[in-house]
């Protein structure tokens, strides 16, 4: 008996020394952001060293909201941000685009899933699709009364474009499912969560309209007001679409910033979830052009501090669908009744 015991003893250490580490050891709960500037936390400022650089402004932010998402019955887990700003769905998908040198992110995605144990996605993408920085210049532009509304152009454009970007978007979400299953994931070990946009923007503008401009809020008040609702909701609409048709689950960030937007009326500077336009003179160490200005419009540390505790709540709770809306305590809860409209 004793020699069989030694054998298995011998069988179960031989077991161990050749196995895989992953397999050896439990590997470490974890989350991951993908997609574009919203997750990646520009905006927020703190980018991880880099991410905030000529050749990689991905702008990845320790404030960012994936960086503090919780986990229901896990004390500390990995926090992965693949996302990067200014991305679409070509620099996500399986063999898409290399955005700064990087693989794209479905691609990242491989390696993150085989290291740790994935236990939430999170991805939110498709408004660099439809020209976002584009449509953000013509709104100052023409706030300075050098062109028409901006939602006069924008509107059949948002229209034709995301219509076009919906099917690429429903690939990014089927390659990371594709991706976890090649890993070894089953649909009950992970969650994905679509994740939709906030504007970052209002029409409700506390400052005069000769003055908002120095302010940080360079915008018509209609303009404002039609980018706040119906882009925003355009995405919303195509988001829930999608997350139904491939079985995810959806968050709807659509009224998270409302009434916390940059400038917005009735708050201090102090209050503000998101970012007006700014210039970085800091960014001139990086050269002139557009990365001065790439911050502006995004939510701030403080809008991704509520969108962490948002997201948390969404996942601790299991939800399938729902809206993340300010509560009277003032922060936000998502919930899935109207009430969040």
């Amino acid at each position: 008996m004793q020699w069989r015991a030694l054998t298995v003893t011998l069988l179960v250490m031989l077991g161990l020394l050749v196995a895989p580490p992953g397999e050896a050891a439990a590997r470490r709960p974890a989350v991951v952001g993908m997609g574009d500037s919203f997750v990646s936390g520009e905006g927020a400022g703190a980018y991880r060293a880099g991410t905030d650089r000529r050749g990689n402004f991905c702008h990845r932010s320790r404030a960012a909201a994936i960086e503090h998402t919780a986990l229901p019955g896990v004390r500390n887990p990995v926090r992965v941000n693949l996302a990067c700003a200014g991305a679409s769905t070509a620099d996500v998908r399986l063999g898409g685009h290399r955005r700064y040198g990087e693989a794209p992110q479905a691609e990242q995605l491989r390696s993150v899933a085989r290291r740790y144990d994935v236990r939430l996605v999170v991805l939110t993408v498709g408004v660099n699709d439809i020209g976002y920085a584009n449509l953000a210049y013509d709104c100052v532009v023409a706030y300075l009364n050098l062109a028409p509304r901006c939602q006069d152009a924008w509107t059949p454009i948002v229209r034709k474009r995301l219509g076009a970007a919906v099917p690429r978007i429903e690939r990014n979400v089927r390659d990371i499912q594709t991706v976890m299953r090649e890993a070894g994931y089953g649909p009950g070990d992970y969650s994905l969560v679509l994740q939709s946009y906030a504007s970052p923007v209002t029409g409700d503008i506390r400052y005069g309209t000769a003055s908002r401009g120095v302010f940080g809020c360079p915008v018509r008040d209609d303009d404002g007001n039609w980018a706040k609702n119906w882009v925003a909701g355009q995405f919303s609409t195509a988001f829930a679409r999608i997350a139904a048709s491939r079985s995810v689950s959806y968050l709807d960030l659509a009224p998270a910033l409302r009434g916390r937007e940059a400038c917005a009326r009735g708050i201090s500077r102090f209050q503000e979830w998101s970012r007006g336009v700014s210039v970085d003179l800091a960014g001139v160490r990086h050269g002139l052009g557009m990365n001065m200005l790439q911050q502006s419009a995004h939510p701030n540390a403080r809008g991704h501090a509520q969108f962490a505790e948002c997201l948390s709540t969404f996942v601790a709770r299991h939800l399938q669908r729902a809206k993340c809306a300010r509560q009277s305590n003032g922060n936000l809860a998502p919930v899935t009744t109207s009430a969040a409209a």
